[in-house]
């Protein structure tokens, strides 16, 4: 199978999506954040390109002004073009002043790759993996760094940057573009633009096995996927909501939104009404209980009356057993398996299959821990009460 590691993390994050792009070919319209961050790539390639000579931060500045219009950022409302040129800018400036003057040289921007992937198994298939790479330098100390830009709004963890499976692919690229360098001198780096922080990370050689693994082995569940839609929080920027079944009813006529002859929408919105007042009635109902119960202990009484119901007072006891008498009590009777675990419950069920003298000896050996109070909360109309208490 050829396959790219884009088209690979499209399957893990909605197998569906994958589906819709790669085998159904339906083009996918991109969302904000994907222009915004296909259009810093293409400023810091164009950046990067001058190297040893690189523009001021002026020059910069003034290129990714010049060029804005040439991409679609005609978005509706609220000024959000403006929000996103001045974050735009923002970043710009950010990185220029935290990577200039360049400590490194550029080996290669936006670099193609291709890695042949065999599974290990007689007669073994081969896969290809392709991608690109935003960046590859050579440090002042002979390393090698691959650096991949990114521009979420969230910064990956250490845990997850040695986990990442793209930065294991792009290591295996450059393994195999130049055999010769060690791993140990292969550094992976997350560059977030949004936050002028960058994640570094290496692999070893059973590193590489390991994402070959995972690469066959996500390749074979693609193979016998049914292509699931699978919901998450990354669906909100999705470009195929309006053909994909979890968003459909978002899309359709309000006259199919009609179950036996109720409007499902206003169910759904009733629904959540209510829930939204639920803490606000629980919390109610607790400083309610709270007070009749303070009461109740107050004044000494066991019950109190409301017109549709009354709360009791009961007075219980938490029992407990000494282990070592019960063990000996029931061990020569073949229950002693049946209750290692001592609670009144389990005890309650073996007296009443033992004779009265083991009998005796098991209430010998409890002991009560602690006597409380509880409450009793009965739904009905006080006068169906009234009615019981005098038959």
């Amino acid at each position: 199978m050829r396959i790219s590691y884009s088209s690979l993390e499209a399957f893990q994050k909605c197998p569906l999506k994958f589906k819709f792009s790669e085998i159904d070919d339906i083009g996918e319209p991109k969302g904000k954040e994907a222009v915004f961050g296909n259009y810093l790539h293409e400023i810091l390639k164009w950046f990067y390109e001058k190297d040893p000579h690189f523009p001021d931060m002026e020059k910069l500045l003034d290129y990714y002004y010049r060029h804005w219009s040439k991409n679609d950022f005609s978005w509706n409302g609220n000024g959000e073009e403006k929000d996103y040129f001045q974050e735009g800018l923002r970043i710009l400036e950010s990185f220029y002043k935290n990577n200039l003057p360049a400590q490194s040289s550029i080996l290669d921007l936006e670099t193609k790759f291709e890695v042949v992937i065999e599974e290990k198994e007689k007669n073994g298939k081969k896969h290809i993996l392709s991608g690109i790479i935003d960046r590859i330098d050579k440090l002042p100390d002979g390393r090698i760094e691959i650096i991949d830009y990114k521009t979420g709004k969230r910064i990956a963890s250490q845990k997850e940057a040695d986990n990442n499976l793209q930065l294991s692919l792009y290591a295996l690229a450059v393994k195999n573009r130049w055999p010769k360098i060690s791993l140990k001198n292969i550094s992976l780096s997350l560059y977030f633009l949004k936050f002028n922080e960058k994640i570094e990370t290496k692999r070893t050689e059973e590193d590489l096995l390991i994402t070959e693994e995972k690469i066959i082995e996500l390749i074979h569940k693609i193979q016998k996927s049914k292509f699931e839609p699978k919901p998450s929080p990354l669906c909100r920027w999705c470009g195929y909501q309006n053909i994909c079944p979890v968003w459909r009813h978002l899309f359709e006529n309000n006259d199919e939104n009609n179950y036996n002859s109720v409007n499902i929408e206003e169910k759904i919105d009733e629904y959540f009404l209510l829930e939204s007042r639920k803490e606000e009635i629980e919390n109610k109902l607790n400083e309610l209980k709270n007070f009749i119960e303070a009461y109740i202990s107050q004044t000494g009484l066991k019950r109190v009356f409301g017109k549709n119901g009354y709360f009791s007072q009961i007075t219980e006891e938490k029992i407990s057993f000494n282990k070592e008498k019960i063990r000996d009590v029931l061990s020569p009777l073949g229950k002693w398996e049946e209750v290692i675990e001592i609670n009144a419950q389990k005890i309650k069920k073996i007296i009443r299959e033992i004779p009265p003298e083991s009998r005796e000896e098991i209430e010998k050996a409890k002991k009560i821990e602690k006597i409380y109070d509880t409450f009793l909360i009965t739904n009905g109309n006080k006068k169906d009460l009234e009615e019981e208490l005098e038959e």
